[in-house]
């Protein structure tokens, strides 16, 4: 997809990266089998949806022209938590977050705009309430604790709820979980292709959910 499918979209999904890019379809389509989707006579997975990956740095940046073009809007994006220093660290151990986005739509959701992004800490963007998580037309969903633990991307929420896949035990700690491999391409690929019955992450199915229940069509 380009951005000038915007123009033409019913729905926009803005993702992180390429992982996503490659797996929000598949995980639409099993969303679908799932009957998940049932609330609605057009589905999101017969709509024309335009799928843009952005970052993290930069989703927040289509939210004024998303409202301007008023369709319904799912940004799809990352923890990302780090320390004090800003170096990256588990969620467990994370006290800020290094996403742009999540840093703007805090200060957005609670009315904290002359705040200092530098300030908005972790558990700001944590509390989020699901009312807080939507602003206009659009609705941001991230990574959330799933069988005691939160990954910081996609990556590592895939490796938590499909444990089985990658032989880690229910005894694990998030450090079990950090993404090593060198290709976030073949991660994604891997599991359309060679573990098609796998289980999504619940902040992916939420905000899937959500995007498919917005009503664009009669």
């Amino acid at each position: 997809m380009s951005r000038c499918d915007l123009f033409f979209a019913d729905k926009v999904i803005l993702v992180e990266g390429a992982s996503e890019r490659l797996l929000i379809p598949d995980m639409i389509e099993k969303c679908d089998a799932s009957k998940l989707f049932e609330s609605r006579k057009y589905k999101l997975s017969a709509q024309y949806y335009s799928l843009i990956e952005v970052g993290g740095a930069y989703a927040h940046i289509f939210i004024p022209f998303i409202n301007f073009l008023d369709i319904p809007c799912l940004i799809i994006t990352d923890i990302d938590s780090t320390d004090d220093s800003r170096k990256k660290v588990i969620v467990s151990k994370g006290t800020k977050t290094s996403n742009a986005t999540l840093k703007w739509w805090v200060k957005e959701a609670k009315g904290l705009r002359e705040k200092d992004s530098s300030t908005i800490s972790l558990a700001d963007v944590v509390s989020l309430t699901e009312e807080q998580k939507t602003i206009g037309k659009c609705h941001i969903e991230f990574q959330t604790e799933e069988k005691g633990l939160c990954g910081r991307s996609l990556e590592e929420a895939m490796k938590n709820v499909n444990r089985d896949y990658f032989g880690l035990s229910d005894s694990i700690t998030e450090d079990d979980l950090v993404f090593t491999d060198s290709s976030k391409t073949d991660f994604a690929l891997d599991f359309i292709y060679k573990k098609p019955d796998y289980a999504l992450p619940r902040y992916i199915e939420t905000g899937l959910v959500w995007l498919n229940d917005q009503n664009v069509l009669s």
